[in-house]
């Protein structure tokens, strides 16, 4: 009986990866035709494309090459590290990151009681989890008008969803104490935070969001997290800097200097900030040194997972602060589309280390 449920198992295992498969193939395909077409019209010889396919050909699954050809035509490199994007999304992540366990850390209220270094995330007022409401301890706060009339909050502050969001959804800057209490009701989950104020510098850029850095990051066969790369966004013509929200990214060089040109959702291009006018190219990500040594030790105290995507802000007092930790979902494209394969040296370790799991 043991040996037919396993079977069965392994069935439905097949099954569901080759769905998931398909599904993301046709996710990206259906994406891709919201570009401009003439991101795909430079080609490249036979030899480059059949050497790429020959480079992700150990997943047995055919080798799209539309991911490889959009992030010649964005950067004029070519490079065979570039990730299939449906590769990623369907066999990669999920393999480098199999625990249904991880979902705890998608749950923003927990930020500040499970690392050890707390200051690096933004203070917290008050939880709601579930419904129910909880101080910055998490003791259990029995009457929240109460607890809100006789609180010493700064205002602004932020009032954002702390489970099921993505891409600034729901964020909201609230400016005082009746506007908080009407808003409290809209999600289940909550966390009120501090509102953080960035740096100078950073703020002559953009001033109409805080300009996150997407910080991304995987845990090789040593046990420690290596930085693979860094991107950072802005939000323009006063929106917000989620690209979902209408803001851009542009990658980060190892020396702290930003890539030449930013990208919008549908990668379109961007040589300047079209508000400041600054040209990117002549942009440095300031305290960038610092960045990097802050991520890996938030990401090194994040068990049962391999890739980490970080979301960081520098705030007003120099300080790179957290704002939110993805694993799940995570996107590749904003190293690939500057030209530079996602793992970079890691590239061959991650290939092997997914077809041995």
């Amino acid at each position: 009986m043991s040996g037919r449920i396993s079977t069965k198992r392994r069935v439905f295992e097949y099954l569901k990866d080759k769905y998931l498969f398909y599904n993301s193939t046709k996710a990206f395909k259906h994406r891709y035709k919201k570009y401009e077409i003439s991101l795909f019209q430079k080609t490249l010889s036979n030899e480059i494309i059949e050497r790429y396919k020959e480079r992700w050909s150990a997943f047995g699954k055919k080798v799209e090459t539309d991911t490889f050809l959009l992030c010649y035509n964005l950067s004029g490199k070519v490079d065979y590290d570039i990730v299939p994007e449906n590769f990623f999304a369907a066999i990669i992540e999920k393999k480098l990151n199999p625990y249904k366990e991880l979902s705890f850390f998608s749950v923003k209220n927990v930020y500040e009681e499970w690392f050890n270094n707390k200051e690096v995330f933004p203070k917290s007022y008050f939880h709601k989890i579930d419904g129910v409401y909880y101080d910055k301890e998490f003791h259990i706060i029995n009457d929240i008008k109460i607890y809100n009339d006789t609180s010493t909050f700064k205002y602004p502050l932020i009032l954002k969803p702390s489970k099921d969001t993505y891409g600034g959804a729901g964020v909201s800057k609230v400016k005082d104490k009746t506007e908080l209490l009407n808003m409290i009701n809209e999600y289940e989950h909550i966390v009120c935070q501090e509102l953080i104020y960035q740096n100078q510098y950073l703020n002559t850029i953009n001033n109409s969001s805080v300009n996150s850095v997407r910080s991304c990051l995987y845990r090789d066969k040593s046990g420690s997290f290596k930085i693979l790369n860094n991107s950072m966004r802005f939000g323009i013509n006063g929106g917000l800097d989620n690209l979902s929200s209408g803001g851009i990214q542009c990658n980060i060089n190892v020396d702290g200097s930003l890539n030449s040109y930013a990208l919008g959702q549908y990668a379109n291009k961007f040589l300047e900030h079209p508000n400041s006018r600054m040209k990117f190219q002549d942009i440095k990500a300031p305290f960038y040194d610092e960045l990097n040594k802050v991520i890996v030790e938030i990401s090194n105290q994040i068990p049962l997972c391999n890739l980490v995507s970080l979301d960081m802000a520098l705030d007003n007092n120099n300080k790179w602060r957290c704002i939110e930790i993805n694993l799940g979902g995570q996107t590749i494209r904003f190293a690939q589309y500057a030209g530079k394969g996602f793992f970079g040296e890691y590239t061959n370790e991650v290939i092997e280390r997914v077809l041995v799991k």
